[in-house]
């Protein structure tokens, strides 16, 4: 898979994912919440992300300081995540309530996936 395409897709999911913090926190964090505790969808996306991800580095696994690097960073954070969900999905669901329980710091998770979410659609640009 081309890095412009991976890197859409992903500044895509987080901008989805980011947006809807920083306007409806509580409704978001409890639909985030609710899906964490599906197993089975946990063990789905993980195998997905991991299909994405290997896709994605097959190409080159190299990570640099370049907008290809940075984004095949982005890869390899995401492959280590697809094995946690698909793998250890209840230490995901741990993880994941425990960065949302902190009601002060939800708008900083939505801005910082915003951020990344417009960094990733830049740097599909440039790739």
């Amino acid at each position: 898979m081309e890095l412009s395409t991976f890197a859409t897709i992903t500044g895509m999911l987080a901008l989805v994912a980011g947006l809807p913090i920083l306007v409806a926190s509580g409704a978001t964090i409890a639909f985030f919440l609710h899906l964490v505790h599906n197993d089975t969808y946990m063990r789905t996306a993980g195998a997905v992300i991991i299909v994405l991800t290997v896709l994605t580095l097959q190409g080159s696994y190299r990570i640099g300081t370049d907008a290809a690097g940075l984004i095949r960073l982005v890869a390899w954070i995401g492959l280590i995540k697809g094995f946690l969900a698909a793998w250890f999905p209840r230490l995901l669901m741990y993880k994941t309530e425990r960065i949302f329980e902190v009601v002060a710091m939800r708008p900083f998770w939505g801005a910082f996936a915003v951020v990344v979410g417009g960094l990733l659609l830049y740097g599909a640009q440039l790739v």
